[in-house]
C-alpha cells in the first residue's frame, strides 16, 4: 500500500473526527489510528524494496554496459584481423585496427558512462525518495503522536472534572 495514500488516510481521519467542545481537541477511535500506522510500518519495507529494485536495475544496466562494451571490442579486433589477413598490406591493416580498436574503446567508454551516470541517476533518486519518504513519514508519525497525546490528556482533563 503507498504509503502517501495512509498519511491521506489518516489525515483524512483526523479531519473527520469529533471535536471537543471548548478545548479544540478532537477524539479518534485508538483502533482506527492503530490500523493506519500498522499499516504505514508495514508499508515502509515495500517502499525500500522499490528503491533496491531501482538499484539493482541500475547494476543490471552497467553489466549489460560492460558486456556490450567487450563484446565491441572483440569485434573490432576480430574485423582488424581479418582485415590484415584479407588485404596482405601489414602498415594499411596496422592503422585500421588501430583506429577500429580506438573507436571500439571510445565507444566503450561512452556507453560505461552513460551507463553509470544513469545508474547513478537511478540511485540518487531511489535514495531521495526513500528518505523523503521516511522524512515524511516521520514528521506525520510525531504528529500523530502528538495529536494522540492532547487527546488522551484531553480526556484525562474531562474524567478528572467528572
Amino acid at each position: 500500500m503507498d504509503i502517501l495514500y495512509l498519511v491521506d488516510r489518516l489525515e483524512n481521519l483526523i479531519a473527520n473526527s469529533k471535536r471537543m467542545p471548548l478545548v479544540n481537541q478532537i477524539m479518534i477511535k485508538e483502533g482506527d489510528i492503530l490500523n493506519i500506522v500498522d499499516q504505514m510500518r508495514t508499508s515502509i519495507p515495500d517502499e525500500i524494496k522499490q528503491a533496491r529494485r531501482i538499484i539493482q536495475e541500475k547494476e543490471r544496466i552497467l553489466a549489460q554496459a560492460q558486456s556490450d562494451a567487450s563484446t565491441l571490442l572483440t569485434r573490432a579486433r576480430e574485423e582488424t584481423e581479418r582485415a590484415m589477413n584479407r588485404e596482405g598490406l601489414l602498415r594499411t591493416a596496422e592503422a585500421r585496427s588501430h583506429e577500429l580498436v580506438r573507436q571500439a574503446e571510445e565507444r566503450a567508454r561512452s556507453v560505461v558512462v552513460k551507463a553509470e551516470e544513469h545508474g547513478e541517476q537511478l540511485k540518487a533518486d531511489a535514495d531521495n525518495y526513500v528518505a523523503e519518504t521516511l522524512s515524511n513519514l516521520k514528521d506525520h508519525l510525531a504528529s500523530i503522536e502528538m495529536d494522540v497525546s492532547r487527546t488522551i490528556l484531553s480526556i484525562e482533563k474531562g474524567l478528572e472534572s467528572l
